[in-house]
């Protein structure tokens, strides 16, 4: 086949200008049919629908092309208008017109959609970044199935988050926050304040039905502005949920919504009994003893056993992993599953945030791939903006590199989605401490012991406060008591400090007294750093060899153990470069070095 002579034959015929010409208008005919379909619910088959049709419309087009020219008669074959030029420049001058007029109608139509857009964003009657708070959804009295509940309210929470343009209470919080509160501390008082639409309701289960009524008010004094019952087949939940959480955003500002509710319709069902498995999963891992989260686990697994391809039963086992590897003593191989966990959860569907989440804190306790971490994160962001704890594990990979503005920007956000866990509250303070902003420490400690007597994180993090404040022995007393209400402080908190104020003998006896224990990641991350102060680096490094497991190992090795002497040692060089970190640096906080840099924890 001559192919110059099959080109020069395409273009004499015209056909290249009648594909161009049919492809912009189908590209007009897309735009126009992708804003006005979901407007009116249109399903996402008849999208698909439109575009195999302009598809296949393509090749009987160029064929069309191929044999007919259109002249002032109508259609006519080629052959029969070979020999008039007048008739084939006309033809060729009508499809460049065609093909102009397209294009017009193709900017016309991305500045409208540009101009609607922008104008719905700046439309003063939508709440950009309204506070939402869904109160615990109430279950009927004859079941006392907590997960239920928690799962239903979890489920919706999740939906309404991944938008953008509102600021979603965490289920932590709200379960202070129920109908009908009065609550009495002031704190509390002032979130009610703050909080924009409370989201409420029922939800009922009935064999493989499942029942919802949502209301949406803005005081819950006050009477509904909006409410809706919903009915549906359980393993439609997910697809129920994404259209409860759509319905709300367009009673509190539509922002996208309209254009996402075909999508997600599409969601895939779930099976009943597996769905029921992860209920009861994340139940457990959402309390507070490590009993809980091996239970929460094995509800997961079990899911997954008997459904390897659900993501959201992958995704809650790496959450659990991840949390587990928190605590004084995990397992050796805790956040390595995670990891696991993690990676199928993507794997599985990628649109799932709370996957990325796993893998970005991973890499940042463990796997020490910064890159990846930082890329995790983000993309957890992107996907659910309302991960309280995504932003929490941010603020401290930002703090790890020294960047302390960054870090406390991360910190007061997860507060704001979480305000009534200590967690963002105390570790905030921790963070203030760090800059030299004392007061601010000692204020979020306020806070976070008015939520909770006898917080032992408060009093620790108010103890190194008061101590660089310079009332040593005042916060010497508030390590003390940390200490004796939770133990693992003693060696983290108390332990080095004391050496640090003279109090040599009371120190070392708290180093024999962990040295006589079982050996874990975390006990030899605290006896290197009472080591650390006690000046005896050669143990400083055999006690660091053996913490490489435990998740505040790179914040210990990169900004703890600061003395001059350790850090000119070829080895801690060698540590530094094991953890794939810059050398140490100051901390920076509002464009400046920190001078009396120590993080707290």
């Amino acid at each position: 086949m001559d192919f110059k002579k099959l080109i020069s034959e395409l273009s004499r015929r015209n056909v290249f200008r009648a594909v161009v010409a049919y492809m912009a208008v189908a590209w007009v005919i897309v735009q126009i049919a992708d804003t006005v379909f979901p407007a009116f619910g249109a399903p996402p088959v008849l999208m698909k629908g439109l575009i195999y049709l302009l598809g296949f419309g393509l090749i009987f087009w160029v064929i069309f092309s191929w044999l007919y020219d259109l002249t002032p008669k109508g259609f006519r074959r080629t052959e029969a208008i070979e020999s008039d030029p007048e008739i084939r420049e006309e033809n060729s001058r009508k499809l460049n017109q065609v093909i102009a007029l397209a294009v017009v109608c193709a900017v016309l139509v991305l500045a409208g959609a540009s101009f609607w857009a922008g104008s719905r964003w700046a439309d003063p009657g939508i709440d950009l970044q309204a506070r939402v708070a869904v109160l615990p959804l109430d279950t009927p009295s004859d079941t006392d199935e907590a997960y239920f509940s928690e799962g239903m309210t979890d489920a919706l929470i999740k939906e309404l988050s991944q938008a953008g343009d509102l600021l979603v209470l965490s289920m932590a919080s709200t379960r202070y926050l129920e109908a009908g509160i009065q609550p009495r501390l002031e704190l509390f008082r002032e979130e009610l304040d703050d909080v924009d639409y409370f989201v409420y309701g029922t939800a009922n289960q009935e064999d493989n039905r499942i029942e919802i009524a949502v209301a949406v008010s803005r005081d819950l004094e006050k009477d509904p502005i909006w409410e809706h019952d919903y009915t549906r087949d359980l393993a439609e939940v997910r697809a129920l949920w994404a259209e409860v959480a759509a319905d709300i955003r367009e009673q509190i500002g539509p922002g996208e919504v309209v254009k996402n509710r075909a999508k997600w319709k599409d969601l895939r069902p779930v099976l009943p009994e597996t769905y029921e498995l992860y209920l009861k999963g994340k139940y457990y891992l959402n309390k507070s003893t490590e009993e809980d989260w091996k239970r929460g686990l094995l509800y997961l697994q079990e899911a997954i056993d008997r459904n390897p391809s659900d993501p959201h039963a992958f995704a809650g086992m790496a959450e659990g992993y991840i949390t587990w590897g928190h605590s004084v003593n995990p397992p050796p191989d805790v956040l390595p599953k995670a990891e696991a966990a993690a990676k199928r959860a993507i794997q599985l569907d990628s649109t799932i945030a709370e996957g990325w989440a796993a893998l970005s804190q991973y890499h940042t306790y463990h796997g020490w791939d910064w890159d990846l971490a930082d890329y995790a994160f983000r993309k957890a962001n992107e996907l659910n903006p309302n991960l309280a704890m995504n932003h929490y594990h941010r603020a401290w990979y930002q703090a790890l590199f020294g960047r302390m503005d960054q870090a406390i920007s991360e910190h007061l956000l997860a507060q704001r989605i979480d305000p009534f866990s200590s967690l963002h509250t105390a570790w905030l303070g921790a963070l203030y401490n760090s800059v030299g902003e004392y007061d601010k420490a000692l204020e979020q400690v306020r806070m976070s012991s008015e939520m909770y007597d006898d917080n032992a994180l408060s009093i620790m993090i108010s103890g190194h406060t008061y101590i660089k404040m310079g009332q040593v022995e005042r916060g010497l007393d508030s390590l003390r008591k940390a200490a004796r209400i939770n133990g693992g402080w003693k060696g983290l908190g108390l332990g080095p400090a004391l050496i640090q104020a003279g109090h040599m003998d009371e120190g070392m006896e708290i180093a024999r007294e962990l040295e006589s224990r079982e050996q874990t990641p975390f006990f030899s991350l605290c006896l290197a750093r009472i080591y650390h102060a006690a000046g005896d680096f050669e143990r400083t490094f055999q006690w660091l060899e053996s913490a490489k497991g435990h998740a505040f190992y790179p914040w210990t090795v990169r900004l703890h153990l600061n003395h001059p002497e350790f850090r000119a040692d070829p080895r801690f060089d060698e540590l530094i470069r094991e953890l794939h970190l810059p050398p140490p640096a100051p901390l920076v906080y509002k464009g400046e070095p920190v001078k009396d840099q120590n993080l707290v924890f």
